[in-house]
C-alpha cells in the first residue's frame, strides 16, 4: 500500500488566499480547480506544447471544454454551474471533474514550522 492521504474537497468554499496579480482570479474552490487545470493544458506560446498532456477519452475531453467562463461583478472568474449547464441540456461533467480532482493539489493540512535558520 502507498502512503496516499485522502483529503476531502469542499468546492463551494471560498479561497483561503487571493492570488495577487492573477489575470483571472477564481471566485470559489471549484473555479480555482477548473482554471488551474485549464492553465496546465494550455499550450505554451514559445513551444506550442502544454505543460501537461493527458490521455483521456473523447467524452472527458468534451466535458473539459463544455462549461462557460463567467465573471462576477467584483471581477472574479466563475465557471458555469452544473445547474446552469443542466438548463442548457448538458449532463454533469463527471469525467472532467475526476480529472480536476486527480490534478488538484490542496494546501498542506499541517504547515511545517520554522524552527530556525536551517529548518
Amino acid at each position: 500500500m502507498g502512503c496516499a492521504q485522502i483529503i476531502g474537497v469542499m468546492v463551494s468554499e471560498s479561497l483561503s488566499q487571493d492570488a495577487p496579480g492573477a489575470i483571472m482570479p477564481p471566485w470559489r474552490k471549484r473555479d480555482e480547480m477548473w482554471l488551474a487545470t485549464r492553465s496546465l493544458l494550455q499550450p505554451d506560446p514559445s513551444s506550442g506544447r502544454g505543460r501537461l498532456r493527458l490521455h483521456i477519452d473523447k467524452k472527458a475531453a468534451a466535458q473539459l471544454s463544455t462549461p462557460k467562463l463567467l465573471s462576477t461583478t467584483s471581477g472574479y472568474t466563475q465557471i458555469e454551474s452544473k445547474k446552469a449547464m443542466k438548463a442548457r441540456g448538458i449532463k454533469s461533467p463527471d469525467r472532467a471533474e475526476a480529472v480536476l480532482l486527480a490534478l488538484y493539489e490542496p494546501e498542506p493540512l499541517y504547515k511545517p514550522r520554522n524552527r530556525g535558520l536551517l529548518n
